[in-house]
């Protein structure tokens, strides 16, 4: 398993929206051999992060490369103050 913990900043009052907009595009990446989930997540301090997990770092690099991930990349850019910060991992147990 491979996994990206993602921390974005949304825009002012866009959490709602984009929330179901997480939901309509989980739906599109399902679709692509690799993707396992995404999911957003909140701070206690309200801080905001997604964790997406690939089935490996290979079906990960193949997903960027689809014409759904760049539309859903540019999508994701109306929804945020600064670009994505990601950081990887491999899963290594369980």
């Amino acid at each position: 398993m491979y996994i990206a913990l993602i921390d974005i900043e949304l825009k002012d009052s866009k959490e709602e929206e984009f929330k179901n907009w997480i939901t309509e595009s989980n739906k599109v990446l399902l679709k692509l051999p690799g993707f396992v989930s995404r999911r957003l997540v909140k701070s206690d301090n309200g801080k905001h992060g997604l964790v997406v997990e690939f089935t490996d770092k290979e079906s990960h690099a193949k997903i960027h490369q689809t014409k759904e991930h760049d539309e859903i990349r540019k999508q994701l850019m109306n929804y945020l103050t600064k670009p994505p910060m990601p950081h990887f991992y491999h899963v290594i147990s369980q």
